[in-house]
C-alpha cells in the first residue's frame, strides 16, 4: 500500500499511470495534490523556516542516492539541487522534473 501526500501525492500519481497492472501495490491513495507545483513550492515566512531544516536532510539523501538522479536523459539538475537553498530550488531541480 502506499500513501502520497501534497507533492508526494503528484510522484505517486504519476508512478501509478506509468506502473499500471505491474506495480506490487494492493492499495493507494493520493491526498492533497497541488495542482501548481511552482506556486506549491514558493516560499513564504513560514516556509523559510521549515526550508531551512528541509533542505539539508534532503540534500544528505540526494547524495546517498545520488546515483539514481545522474543519468541526463532523466533531465535532473544535480549541481543545481545540491547547491539548493531552499526547498523551491530544490524542487525545480529534482522533483518537478519528475
Amino acid at each position: 500500500m502506499a500513501v502520497g501526500w501534497e507533492y508526494g501525492a503528484n510522484m505517486l500519481t504519476k508512478y501509478l499511470a506509468e506502473a499500471g497492472e505491474n506495480t506490487p501495490l494492493t492499495a493507494a491513495t493520493c491526498i492533497d495534490n497541488p495542482l501548481d507545483l511552482e506556486e506549491a513550492t514558493r516560499s513564504s515566512p513560514y516556509q523559510m523556516a521549515i526550508d531551512q531544516k528541509l533542505i539539508g536532510g534532503l540534500i544528505d539523501i540526494l547524495r546517498s542516492n545520488k546515483e539514481l538522479f545522474q543519468d541526463k536523459a532523466k533531465g535532473f539538475d544535480m549541481e543545481k539541487a545540491l547547491l539548493a537553498k531552499s526547498f523551491h530550488d530544490f524542487e525545480k531541480a529534482i522533483s518537478m522534473v519528475s
